[in-house]
């Protein structure tokens, strides 16, 4: 079995390995994060929409908190995203409360909680109805040259960066790869459905990440190749185009469509030629994960290569202190951005 701790760090970079360093998250407020519904909630309904600041806790320690302030079971609670828990994040959640009038939510005010707002709306909140997540990130400690930070957050602006799955999706280390390798090796029935749940998004995470950085590595991540599969900008759907004709490449350069990559499961992949040889290659040096997907009857899907941080900025707050503001699309990875700009220590 492969040694899996480091498979983050071996990725490829799209702008060149950075030259400076520096520390994220060496104090929780350095790392904010706000997430913004695609729509208003209607202010009536069965559902109790609440907007929450937490601080030092993950979304899964709110929904308890809620749910035991509501006397409900825990799946009445539904969220849009799961937030850091070394983070000041403000984020949304729905408790189910049909004919009843909510609590007096304010009650759960403390240091670590903070109810912002309480509305109503009709349905329950579905995972990933984010319209986007705005990041306030501060850099301390950095030892790089300011004109080369400069330099290197136009060119993230313009070309954007690799839409890898990050650190959090595999747990410390990734020791949930290698957790899940072990599992489809054995061929093992997890009973578990949270767990199993992680260790299959973990490995198809894996296969995505692995098709990418090999194409970030060819230079073809934001170019297209022969069969590609072109994903819509801000949304799922993708499309295949024979030829990569002028219209594909002035809309790949406007940022309007991407190439995509696979989320692997058992349909037909709608790839071709070279982008289909790649992918194959890629799946056929990793059986154990792919057989344990397929057995787990996983529905195939795809995923943007690029992502574009939107409305980027940066403040020199000292020197050696910088802070970070952009906006990024639902199941996109402020760390992905970092990690072109800066080598980080995380705390």
């Amino acid at each position: 079995m492969m040694d899996y701790s480091k498979h983050v760090d071996a990725l490829s970079y799209a702008h060149g390995e950075p030259d400076g360093c520096a520390n994220l998250k060496a104090q929780v407020e350095d790392f904010r994060v706000n997430e913004v519904l695609p729509f208003e909630p209607s202010d009536e309904g069965e559902h109790e929409f609440l907007y929450v600041q937490k601080t030092g806790l993950n979304t899964e320690d709110v929904v308890k908190r809620l749910a035991r302030h509501a006397d409900v079971p825990r799946r009445s609670v539904s969220f849009a995203g799961m937030k850091d828990r070394q983070a000041i994040t403000k984020q949304w959640f729905s408790v189910q409360l049909p004919g009843k009038v909510g609590p007096d939510w304010s009650l759960l005010n403390d240091a670590e909680l903070n109810i912002e707002n309480v509305t109503r709306h009709l349905k329950k909140l579905k995972r990933g109805s984010i319209k986007h997540n705005e990041f306030e990130i501060t850099l301390s400690q950095l030892d790089a040259d300011k004109a080369l930070i400069e330099a290197r957050v136009e060119l993230i602006k313009q070309e954007g960066v690799p839409n890898y799955f990050m650190q959090q999706r595999f747990g410390y280390q990734c020791q949930n790869l290698r957790r899940a390798y072990e599992l489809f090796e054995k061929k093992e029935t997890m009973r578990n459905k949270k767990l199993r749940s992680l260790f299959l998004s973990s490995a198809r995470s894996y296969l995505f990440n692995q098709v990418l950085s090999r194409r970030v590595g060819d230079k073809s991540w934001d170019k297209g190749l022969e069969g590609e599969v072109f994903i819509l900008n801000g949304t799922r759907q993708f499309f295949q185009h024979d030829g990569l004709d002028e219209g594909i490449t002035e809309r790949l350069l406007e940022h309007d469509i991407h190439c995509s990559g696979p989320l692997f499961g058992i349909d037909d992949s709608p790839t071709s030629g070279l982008v289909k040889v790649l992918e194959d290659n890629i799946f056929s040096g990793n059986g154990v994960f792919c057989d344990g997907l397929s057995r787990a009857k996983m529905e195939s899907s795809r995923r943007a290569l690029r992502v574009i941080p939107q409305q980027m900025s940066v403040q020199w707050l000292a020197p050696d202190c910088l802070r970070l503001t952009f906006n990024l699309a639902s199941g996109c990875y402020a760390t992905a951005v970092i990690r072109e700009l800066v080598k980080v220590a995380t705390n």
